[in-house]
């Protein structure tokens, strides 16, 4: 007899059939896009910048609202007048969690006691911990990196903006505390309560070494307040101090190659095969695709730019620096660690200015860097500007800077005297120390092996400056 199933068993065979054959495509469909990707990023697995530049869109982290309040500088006084400042290792347990411990019982708890005058002499008598910013840090964003919601506390009573944090460290089992916001020229106190033992250790500066005073302290006059001036000590009356060694990763062995540049660039691109090379024009190399441009200017600066359709959403000073930090974070060749120098509007995002760490002190461009001419300044090492929370422009000296920690150089106390900077007379000059990076300066020394200078650290005022 006649299976009369056999034609229905015969089509189910077909149709597993042309499933398995649609499963089956689809998994080597996937395999060849993998393989084109390994092929297009060979070597850029760990630091390709495709993944982010295509998603740039960024919202805000608590890291992101973190990094925001990072200080360019943390301040130490004993309350005898003398001072330690420490600019690298920020987040180092000891001050850091003190300092979170204190503004987070502030946010949630705290009552407001006086707004005054600014007086250093009187801010800077007691014992204190002192969290500087490189700029006015707005009152309204300042609470939200100790996992505040709103800056309410603060603009409710009138703080939009300051440039200090100043926390006096309670004496003994005292358990009252005051932390005063300073700004430019108002300071609002505020008062806190800590548990017993949650005090931090006042422990006298050394003067062995290197430490600071207070110009306000002193009575000096003609300098910006909150000048801290640095003092040499130890039984000699001098220091070893390492200097710093300027390498360019885009110029090994002191020459430029297109091809060595365009390889450095690469991870700039979202498919690096695509970048159409062009020929140096008044010192200035283009590598480009039809949504990127990186250029390698003759003066050591790079420039990224972005030309992808945007998405028109809402902008944010947080969302757009969180895009700013992660494209830094991003970038391989960034090696020192960096803090926000300053940020200003524009269009309809920001530019935001970072500055570089050095050992313990920060780098100083003295005059800013010319980038292509005298009108095209770059005002801090690294510039980032963002629209709409993605990054369209982003340039950056090329260097890295080390520290020679095995030519420690013997400098004498008479060399960081501040006299020579005081008597340029200019009021409201704030006097500190620094990398100086001075773009005139002669990229080879005397025996002209090819062998970049090694900047030394200098005192150097700045008119109006923090």
């Amino acid at each position: 007899m006649r299976n009369s199933r056999f034609p229905e068993r015969l089509r189910g065979a077909k149709t597993t059939y042309r499933r398995l054959k649609s499963f089956m495509i689809l998994i080597f469909a996937a395999l060849a896009i993998y393989l084109t990707g390994q092929l297009w990023f060979v070597n850029l697995s760990n630091h390709n910048f495709f993944l982010h530049i295509t998603d740039r869109f960024s919202t805000p982290t608590q890291e992101g609202y973190r990094e925001f309040v990072r200080p360019m500088r943390v301040v130490y006084g004993d309350g005898m007048g003398r001072f330690s400042i420490r600019y690298s290792g920020i987040f180092d347990p000891e001050p850091q969690d003190y300092f979170d411990t204190v503004l987070a019982q502030l946010f949630n708890g705290g009552t407001f006691v006086a707004e005054h005058e600014i007086d250093f002499a009187h801010l800077l008598s007691q014992p204190v911990l002192m969290y500087t910013y490189a700029f006015e840090m707005p009152g309204d964003i300042f609470p939200l990196g100790f996992g505040q919601r709103t800056g309410a506390f603060l603009t409710n009573h009138g703080v939009d903006g300051f440039e200090s944090v100043v926390i006096w460290l309670p004496h003994g089992n005292a358990t009252d505390i005051r932390v005063f916001f300073v700004g430019d020229k108002r300071t609002w106190e505020f008062r806190t309560d800590l548990v017993p033992g949650e005090g931090f250790p006042v422990t006298p500066v050394s003067t062995a070494v290197m430490y600071h005073v207070s110009a306000d302290l002193d009575g000096l006059t003609g300098l910006r307040p909150g000048t801290l001036l640095p003092r040499i000590g130890g039984e000699h009356g001098g220091i070893n101090l390492a200097p710093v060694i300027v390498s360019n990763p885009y110029r090994p062995h002191h020459a430029v190659s297109m091809d060595f540049v365009r390889n450095q660039v690469a991870p700039f691109f979202d498919n690096p095969a695509t970048i159409d090379p062009r020929i140096a024009q008044d010192g200035v190399w283009t590598f480009s695709n039809v949504h990127t441009t990186v250029r390698y200017f003759a003066s050591e600066v790079l420039e990224y730019s972005s030309f992808r359709p945007r998405r028109h959403v809402p902008s944010s000073t947080m969302g757009d620096f969180t895009a700013a930090l992660a494209f830094i974070d991003d970038d391989e060749f960034v090696r020192n660690d960096f803090f926000l120098q300053g940020l200003e509007p524009h269009g309809d995002g920001y530019v935001f200015r970072f500055g570089y760490i050095v050992g313990n002190f920060p780098l100083i461009l003295p005059e800013g860097w010319i980038v292509s001419s005298a009108d095209d300044i770059l005002r801090s090492p690294i510039e980032v500007t963002v629209s709409q929370g993605r990054v369209v422009h982003y340039r950056r000296l090329a260097h890295n800077f080390v520290v020679d920690e095995m030519n420690a150089i013997r400098r004498s106390e008479h060399e960081f005297d501040v006299t020579a900077v005081l008597a340029e007379g200019a009021p409201q000059m704030t006097v500190s120390m620094g990398y100086h990076m001075w773009q005139q300066r002669p990229d080879v020394d005397d025996d002209d092996d090819g062998e970049p200078q090694p900047l030394s650290l200098e005192i150097y005022g700045i008119v109006g400056g923090r």
